[in-house]
């Protein structure tokens, strides 16, 4: 006896339903380890027993908690699997993903809020076009999660960022589904011009897929690749992730883009066959018409398509881009319909469709929370956590207090932050010193020539870049600084080998490309003291730049930590 045999997706036939025991039944119970299996007897064959329920006891040392059911999810090995589900299917799906995200982000210790917010979105994508076919590539590897879940790569997320196992961002030689690695951001449109115009002059037919996060959208590389594809007027479809909290993380809620129901509309009508029909027929004619003409037209075209999308859509139209959006980024229906649509189209030129989706996205399971464990790039928890742990000490820890002295008695040291996340401990100098601390977000390369102009003001700027970041900006560094023997104190975090984050975020370079530079002096600390007493040098050194570089990571000993430095030349 048992539930009636019901048809799955894909035509697979599984029992599906709570198995329930007869009331005539007396179930038995067997002892495994810590956990209880009932079982009934009613339901047993010669070679199995069915569990009706497990009763688990957890140990003190146990991380227990009870993992959703997942029966879409669970018959997805491919891609290919998505094409046959119906709406309501795709939208069960996303929840699932998003459910074992959080069960995968528990065990691990990880999270990511950007792959949560993707969730729908890469679903939409890998309904719709056809990987590994069709290239789709992630900007921010971060964003990829899901992705890597729905290609394969399920069994091994639980081994996310360890050594030798599954790589945290896209990687070219982990899957045939990930065309480009991604680990720093704002490469994608770049890579994805490049592989459209090798499948035009090879006679090709494929997609190029990019999905860009707002974060990348501070970064110069991405408006020269808009720029270049514009120009090019090759066929790629780029995807704007745009997660408002993200976006200029100053302002509370960021950018505020409306999504209703005349946007949404709006969006399918723009992503429509006859829409762009019709706007091609129109410049047809009236090129025919005449010159003046044709650049009226286009005037009218430009201003009531800048009505219809949010502030900013016009620039990606003056780039070269046909801007589609904004489109809600959690409704499956909405992101099927307009990635259809703009999949359909034929010689479009690329297309950028703008998609708003959420980083706080919560899952609606028993009304669970997101879980606040989100893990900084030093190991430390979130830091709303930070009352309630016990947490090791971090040479950035060390060094943001040992810089706030030196910034009590110097009004002008100021601090210039870039990367795409804060550490809580640099936090703490925002809090304290507001009006000195300048966070330019994934801007490398201004925030250097920036510290150089402080630097030419009269004010005493600790530049703080991580290594591997580092790199993107070293022609400012060469230029902007070292040649003119300009004061820019360089903090260089997360130097060497970085652990979990893999080769991408290593940084065991900088060394090498700072020392060969003539005006460079170059530290690095052995220990924590010597990191302090780096940071005081720094501060007294106002003839040319100096770089001291330091591990990521916790401090094993910090019983003699005096936040007090002394100048190397003084000793």
């Amino acid at each position: 006896m048992g539930a009636a045999p019901a048809q799955c997706a894909y035509g697979i036939s599984a029992h599906c339903g709570k198995l329930e025991p007869p009331s005539f039944c007396i179930s038995s119970t067997v002892e495994i380890g810590t956990a209880k299996v009932c079982t009934s007897p009613a339901l047993s064959i010669p070679s199995k027993k069915f569990a009706t329920r497990i009763c688990c006891t957890a140990n003190d040392n146990d991380s227990f908690c009870e993992k959703a059911p997942t029966p879409i999810l669970d018959m997805v090995e491919s891609p290919i699997q998505l094409k046959n589900l119906s709406l309501k299917e795709l939208k069960q799906l996303a929840k699932e993903i998003r459910l074992d995200l959080l069960s995968i982000f528990k065990k691990t210790q990880k999270q990511s809020k950007a792959s949560l917010a993707a969730v729908e979105l890469t679903v939409a994508i890998h309904h719709v076009f056809h990987a590994p076919a069709d290239k789709i590539m992630w900007d921010v590897g971060e964003q990829a999660y899901a992705h890597k879940i729905l290609t394969g790569r399920r069994s091994l997320m639980h081994t996310l960022k360890q050594k030798d196992e599954l790589s945290g961002f896209t990687n070219r030689s982990e899957s045939e589904f990930d065309p480009f690695g991604a680990g720093h951001g704002c490469n994608s449109i770049s890579a994805g011009l490049g592989m459209a115009i090798a499948r035009d002059m090879k006679g090709k037919r494929e997609r190029i897929v990019t999905v860009i996060s707002n974060g990348t959208t501070m970064a110069g590389q991405v408006y020269e690749a808009m720029s270049n594809a514009g120009y090019m007027d090759s066929d790629m479809i780029v995807i704007l992730n745009d997660s408002r909290l993200s976006l200029y993380p100053k302002f509370e809620g960021g950018l505020k883009t409306s999504i209703s129901a005349l946007s949404s509309t709006l969006s399918k009508l723009q992503s429509s066959k006859s829409f762009r029909k019709f706007r091609e027929v129109a410049k047809g004619v009236t090129k025919r018409i005449g010159r003046g003409m044709h650049e009226w037209a286009a005037k009218v075209d430009e201003f009531a398509r800048g009505l219809i999308g949010p502030l900013g859509s016009t620039l990606f139209e003056e780039l070269g881009l046909y801007y589609i959006g904004p489109v809600d980024g959690h409704n499956t229906e909405d992101l099927v319909c307009v990635l259809q649509e703009v999949a359909s189209l034929n010689s479009t030129g690329p297309v950028l469709v703008h998609v708003i989706t959420e980083e706080n996205r919560e899952a609606d399971h028993h009304g669970q929370q997101n879980e606040k464990m989100d893990m900084n790039s030093e190991g430390s928890m979130n830091p709303d956590q930070r009352a309630h742990e016990i947490l090791p000490r971090t040479y950035s820890d060390c060094f943001v207090e040992s810089l706030l002295i030196e910034a009590d008695g110097d009004r002008d040291i100021v601090m210039v932050h870039a990367g795409m996340e804060m550490d809580p401990c640099f936090q703490l100098f925002q809090e304290k010193l507001p009006e000195r601390f300048f966070d330019v977000g994934m801007a490398e390369q201004h925030a250097v020539t920036f510290s150089a102009g402080l630097s030419c003001g009269g004010l005493k700027p600790f530049c703080m870049i991580p290594s591997s970041f580092l790199q993107r900006a070293y022609d400012q560094v060469v230029h902007d600084v070292d040649r003119q023997r300009i004061p820019v104190r360089f903090v260089i975090t997360s130097a060497g080998l970085v652990g979990s984050n893999g080769p991408v975020q290593c940084g065991p370079f900088d060394i090498t490309f700072m020392s060969c530079l003539p005006n460079m002096i170059v530290m690095a600390p052995s220990d924590v003291n010597e990191l302090v007493d780096m940071v005081s040098t720094a501060a007294q050194v106002n003839d040319r730049p100096i770089c001291f570089r330091y591990p990521r990571g916790a401090i094993s000993r910090v019983d003699n930590f005096i936040s007090v430095g002394i100048p190397i030349e003084s000793r």
